[in-house]
């Protein structure tokens, strides 16, 4: 007979402790225990029980799914993180077009041409997906375990909206060109101008600004107010920059 997932199993809890449970008792196990857990209201219940839910097979996966659209922004970017690596037909199905919540602001900005916000936007998304939101900035070792397929939507989305004139496949691209050189790659892009390094405020958040030139804000120049954990690794701000642009684009996994 095939198991009843709504039931609880051998081993789930049950509310009251009896054995076995009274007919009124509230059950905390199968998935129908999951999905009273996810009613709750507090994230530290709902979280854990959606995970859970991928035990109980396609009606748990299904669950997981439906969550891509809870009115709650951190469920469903926990149910895209348990299905983005999974290789079911339903789960490629639903994220075939599924534009993950954290980048629906950028999503937005781009569509609209405001290309400052959308490089903000950017530079929140990856801290958030790294998560460094805390600490208010990335790495050289986050560059370079950032997540292929987070680079690839945030990429996607600029390329698409910039009609090909910004992302970070489009700086790999230069970067490839000029033979990894940094002050050759920031004189193409434009945020070297006469052998200066151009600040923040001084890049050009328009669509005639150089091939390239965007995103930049998830660097350590960025205009998010930041520690000064650049000096960790010694030198100038600059010399920095050139270790973050260097650890993502010299990536060879995307």
């Amino acid at each position: 007979m095939p198991e009843d997932l709504n039931q609880p199993r051998r081993y789930d809890a049950v509310i009251g402790g009896h054995t076995p449970p009274p007919v009124s008792a509230a059950v905390l196990g199968g998935l129908s225990g999951v999905k009273r857990r996810m009613a709750s209201d507090s994230l530290e219940t709902k979280i854990p029980a959606l995970k859970e839910a991928l035990k109980y097979g396609e009606n748990g996966l299904d669950l997981v799914i439906q969550t891509l659209n809870d009115p709650e922004i951190e469920m469903q970017w926990q149910a895209y993180l348990l299905l983005k690596e999974r290789s079911e037909p339903s789960v490629k199905d639903a994220l075939k077009d599924y534009i993950p919540i954290i980048y629906k602001q950028l999503h937005d900005n781009l569509a609209d041409g405001k290309w400052l916000e959308a490089d903000w936007e950017t530079s929140t998304a990856m801290l958030k997906v790294a998560h460094r939101e805390k600490a208010g900035s990335l790495r050289v070792e986050d560059f370079q375990r950032f997540p292929v397929s987070e680079l690839r939507i945030i990429d996607k989305l600029w390329v698409q909206y910039s009609q090909g004139n910004f992302g970070f496949s489009i700086q790999k691209q230069i970067w490839q060109s000029v033979g990894n050189n940094y002050f050759k790659f920031g004189d193409r892009i434009g945020w070297r101008q006469s052998g200066t390094w151009l600040s923040y405020s001084q890049l050009t958040f328009a669509t005639n600004a150089p091939k390239g030139h965007l995103p930049a804000a998830h660097l350590t120049w960025s205009g998010l107010k930041r520690s000064q954990s650049w000096q960790w690794y010694g030198g100038t701000e600059e010399d920095v920059r050139f270790f973050e642009v260097k650890s993502l684009l010299l990536r060879r996994d995307w």
